[in-house]
Formats: structure tokens, sequence, C-alpha cells
């Protein structure tokens, strides 16, 4: 046996993220997401743990994040699926909520605010995020020019992203 039959598997980085909608608004939260740790705003979500399913793990973060109780997803926004030195094999998943209840009350240390701002605003408040890998996927399916559902690969080497396919 060779040191590369014992090397311990990675773990696998599961996220979801939750698109609310209220009227013509966006839910965005702020928090330190920029390269250099800079607030930023972005849309709620988080990690899956062991054990929950997606629509789980999303009513859970959104709580956490937002403080509001959602229900499940509606439809797939779309899936990210990321390749990274620190996380080789990163999924992601964006859903639209439609059913929620409660008010803005970020639980989660992490979130500095919680808010609902217009369309156009949510999309140059999502522009200014650093990262490719977070930033168009998002703005690309929120603006209408990506259609609902669409895959991206990235592969991501130190500062460099890189869009490998999208479909």
């Amino acid at each position: 046996m060779t040191a590369q039959d014992l090397k311990t598997p990675e773990p696998r980085v599961q996220l979801v993220i939750g698109i609310v909608r209220r009227g013509d608004e966006i839910l965005l939260v702020r928090e330190s997401l920029g390269a250099d740790g800079e607030m930023r705003w972005s849309l709620p979500g988080g990690g899956v743990e062991d054990g929950e399913l997606m629509h789980e793990a999303l009513r859970r973060e959104l709580r956490e994040e937002t403080g509001l109780l959602v229900g499940d997803p509606v439809r797939t926004a779309f899936l990210m699926h990321i390749d990274s030195e620190r996380h080789p094999s990163a999924v992601a998943a964006a859903f639209e909520i439609d059913a929620w209840a409660g008010d803005l009350a970020p639980q989660d240390h992490d979130i500095e605010q919680a808010a609902f701002f217009p369309l156009p605003d949510a999309l140059k408040l999502l522009g200014e995020l650093d990262s490719a890998t977070q930033r168009d996927p998002i703005v690309g399916y929120l603006s209408g020019a990506i259609a609902p559902g669409t895959t991206w690969l990235y592969r991501n080497r130190g500062k460099k992203e890189t869009l490998i396919a999208r479909w």
C-alpha cells in the first residue's frame, strides 16, 4: 500500500442558497465576503450539515441568517460545482422560496444585517462581490440573463477563478 492509498479523503462541501422575494424586492444579507474581509451583500445560505437534506438546511440557514421561517423550495435557480484547493468538490444549489413568514432578525453572529432591496439595487450590490464564483451565477439568474436551472462548473486555483463550463 502506498502513501497515496492511505490519503484521507477530503470532506465534501454542500451549500444551499435561498432566494426570497417580496414583490419586486430580493432579500440580501450583509456579511464578511470581501477579498480582505470587507462586508458585502449576498443571498442568504450556508452549509448542509451531516444528516441534513438540502431543503432542511435551507430552512435552518435562512432562519439563522434572516430570522424568517421559510417553506420548501419551489424551484432550482442554479447549481454550482466548484473545484478549489481548499474544497476539492464543493456543490452549491440555489433555490427560490415562495412561502415565508416572520420579521427580519438575523441570529447568526456572522450576519451584520438582512434587508429587502428593489431588484436593480440588489443587482448593483451583488455586482460588488469580489468573487466571480459568488457573483456571476447569482447576478446572471436574478437579471434574467441566465436560464433557471443552469449549472456552473468552476475550477479555482489561488486567486484565479475559471469558469470551465455552463449549461
